[in-house]
């Protein structure tokens, strides 16, 4: 096949560059006709059926005023205090709210409500608009939009107005992801184009591969937006993940190819025999490679979390195109503008420094002590590895926003006049069987009483505690409040809602912890409370808490069965093209220790010199995947050209030619590859920061020490004790 494409390439690449004009233009012609998809589950994260959804969706039955998938926090404060003529501004708010969005809106003209939404200093006083749809949904972007136009509008003089909540945080997430993806676009691109132009010493031959992987990077994005038409879904942040990835990959395949292009014109042959040579050479590593980083990617599908499972399909189709482009664009392009490619520089031109001298100094290193080598750089992986499996993942998810975000100045003003939990209080559902009516008093007041003792719980309002304990309502208004706290389902079952105020964020670890251990103390007390013919009470949870809950859960078992799919993909792909069982299974042990000493050093640099908590739960899967990916990627071109060479001479030899040769290269491919990874840091939004450093670390690890040192060195170690066992 590469003996033909490489012939192909060599005598038409006039042809071949022309075909892919013309795909470019009748894409730009369809994106133009594109119908706007519509997708009524954009931003979805969890699972249908998953225990958030299910509970989600009870509490829309029973309590469809109060249960939301979204909301937005309208924070109005006056120094002096609230005056009547605040309360009716907002109270006509309420309705314009209402009116614009066709969302419940909770006030503090509703005397059951005006205890908990006017602040205890009375400064301060807030609406609360539940929006049915995702945080991060053009349906909620769109209503968060409308809700800050009208609160911004004829607002009484002294009245200072915030908007926050996590539907006006989900606002600024995409804000911020949208502005992220596009600094990192041109730092990305910014960094290529001088590293190439450094590498290749020609202002022509860097711009080969930038104009390939810039034309299969608008074919991945218009195949992506048709396919938004069939339901597939991808927002700012996979697509910046595909941009990276299509800009790294892109650019190690085009110097694999023009590395051994130039070796080939070099020792005197004419520039279509040596196009041919070079895909026929780098064609199958190339190609091996790229089904490595294209499986393992893939294998984020099995996941079950929307947008992992989403960046699997996307990432893999986006690098699929990125791939086709390489093997031919890229090469017939190059092969086109012959002796121009190198411009200023002759075929016969020099190599640099590092072909000259580091890299013979190094390979005669590794073959002459490969023994401690191996070992003590084994060793030095597996401890730091070793670290990263006492490493806790944290989960801010919408909450991770820059400083300056709007949302995050009215999340600052509420928490200076509301307790944390007034904003993302968590809701206890209890469904119980249809009869049970008589029960639901004392049932609320254990519970009631069993939470509210739980460490982390400021506290709990239900139907025997609607004032919340210490509290005290009219017995007029008392008795408004049971529609508030006991309501029925669908199904004819009874639902009783006990809502619980934790003391901290909702993603603090302890607040975690005292939503977990309230679920657990509300089954135990309503399994003794109810008779029992009762039948078993479900209990569910709702709220921003539960939501991260069931978030962890479900990524820690998507972690371990993509770590597991992945690792056994890869080594089967790997298996397959050197055909060494031992080779390969040490291959992949050094890329799941280089995994586990980037995340440890990753947390380290974060943890103690940025002052994180931690690193966010995110990076362990995405970093996982990536490095697993690519470090095979380079691997396995240093190991095809170990095998070439090793068929001409001895072991030895044969190694230290193969480290030398593709020693330059490989090299610069992964000083691109960090490069393009590490430019995630140009966003704003700290996940995009820390995936950043540990890819780009996670590759430099592989690059420098795994690929010039282990690979090389278990090489000789292996290939030395057969033949003493032959012997």
């Amino acid at each position: 096949m590469f003996a033909s494409l490489g012939r192909a390439i060599g005598r038409h690449p006039g042809p071949i560059v022309a075909g892919w004009v013309a795909v470019l233009v009748a894409a730009a012609v369809g994106q133009r006709v594109l119908p706007a998809p519509q997708s009524p589950n954009a931003g979805a994260v969890l699972p249908p059926g998953s225990a958030y959804i299910r509970a989600k969706e009870l509490y829309q039955q029973a309590f469809p005023q109060l249960a939301a998938e979204s909301t937005l926090a309208v924070i109005a404060q006056r120094t002096g205090g609230i005056t009547a003529a605040d309360l009716q501004r907002l109270a006509q708010l309420a309705d314009d709210v209402r009116q614009a969005t066709g969302a419940p809106v909770l006030s503090p003209a509703s005397p059951l409500l005006r205890r908990r939404l006017l602040s205890p200093d009375g400064q301060a006083a807030m609406l609360v608009v539940n929006l049915p749809t995702s945080f991060v949904s053009p349906h909620t972007l769109a209503a968060t939009e409308r809700v800050l136009e009208l609160a911004g509008a004829d607002a009484p003089p002294g009245l200072r107005i915030e908007v926050t909540g996590t539907a006006a945080m989900g606002r600024d997430y995409v804000r911020a992801s949208q502005t992220g993806a596009h600094r990192t676009t041109w730092v990305t691109i910014s960094a290529v184009l001088i590293i190439l132009i450094a590498v290749y010493r020609s202002p022509v031959g860097a711009l080969v591969p930038l104009i390939s992987i810039g034309a299969s990077a608008y074919l991945a994005y218009v195949a992506l937006e048709i396919s938004r038409l069939l339901g597939w879904q991808f927002g700012a942040i996979e697509w910046v993940f595909c941009v990276v990835l299509i800009f790294g990959a892109g650019t190690d395949y085009a110097l694999f190819w023009t590395a051994r292009y130039r070796e080939t014109l070099a020792a005197g042959t004419d520039f279509g025999f040596a196009a041919q040579t070079a895909m026929q050479a780098t064609g199958p590593a190339s190609l091996t490679g790229a089904a490595v980083t294209i499986c393992g990617l893939s294998t984020l599908m099995a996941a079950e979390l929307v947008p992992t499972h989403n960046a699997g399909r996307v990432l893999a189709a986006a690098l699929t195109i990125n791939l086709a482009a390489s093997l031919t664009f890229t090469p017939a392009l190059a092969r086109l503008l012959g002796r121009w490619l190198l411009w200023p520089l002759d075929t016969a031109a020099q190599p640099g420094l590092g072909a000259r001298h580091w890299w013979p100094w190094l390979a005669r290193n590794v073959t002459t002590h490969p023994w401690p080598v191996l070992l003590a750089g084994t060793a030095t992986l597996a401890i730091a590895a070793a670290l990263s499996l006492r490493l806790e993942p944290i989960f801010k998810g919408v909450f991770d926003l820059p400083s300056d975000a709007p949302s995050r100045r009215g999340l600052r003003l509420a928490e200076e006049h509301f307790s944390p939990g007034q904003l993302y209080a968590t809701t206890l559902l209890i469904e119980l069987d249809p009869g049970l009516e008589a029960e639901l008093e004392s049932l609320s007041a254990r519970v009631t009483a069993a939470v509210q003792t739980i460490p982390g719980v400021a506290e709990v309002y239900s139907l025997t505690s609607p004032a919340a304990p210490g509290g005290q309502l009219p017995s007029a208004v008392q008795s408004l409040a049971r529609p508030y706290y006991v309501s029925q389902a669908a199904d004819g079952s009874t639902v009783m809602r006990i809502e619980m105020l934790p003391n901290d964020a909702p993603f603090a670890p302890q607040t975690l912890q005292a939503v977990e251990r309230a679920a657990a103390v509300a089954r135990k007390v309503s399994m003794e409370a109810l008779p029992p013919q009762a039948g078993r009470p479900r209990v569910m949870l709702a709220g921003p808490s539960a939501y991260i809950l069931n978030e962890r859960t479900i990524a820690d078992a998507d972690q371990r069965r993509v770590v597991v799919l992945a690792a056994a993909v890869i080594a089967l792909i790997v298996l397959v093209l050197v055909r060494d069982v031992a080779l390969t299974a040490f291959m992949v042990l050094t890329t799941l220790l280089t995994y586990g000493a980037t995340l440890t050093l990753s947390s380290l640099f974060f943890v103690h010199a940025m002052g994180l908590p931690g690193l966010d739960w995110k990076v362990r899967l995405i970093l996982f995947v990536i490095v697993m990916a690519v470090g095979q990627d380079y691997n396995i071109f240093l190991v095809a050209r170990l095998r070439e060479e090793v068929r001409s001479q001895d072991r030895a030899r044969a190694v230290r030619a193969a480290v030398v040769r593709t020693g330059p290269v490989i090299s610069s491919c992964g000083i691109i590859m960090a490069a393009t990874l590490g430019s995630l840091w140009a966003g704003r939004l700290s996940l995009l920061q820390q995936l950043g450093f540990a890819l780009a670390l996670g590759v430099l690890i592989d690059t420098f020490f795994v690929r010039p040192l282990l690979i090389p060195a278990f090489f000789m170690v292996i290939g030395n004790v057969r033949s003493a066992r032959q012997n």
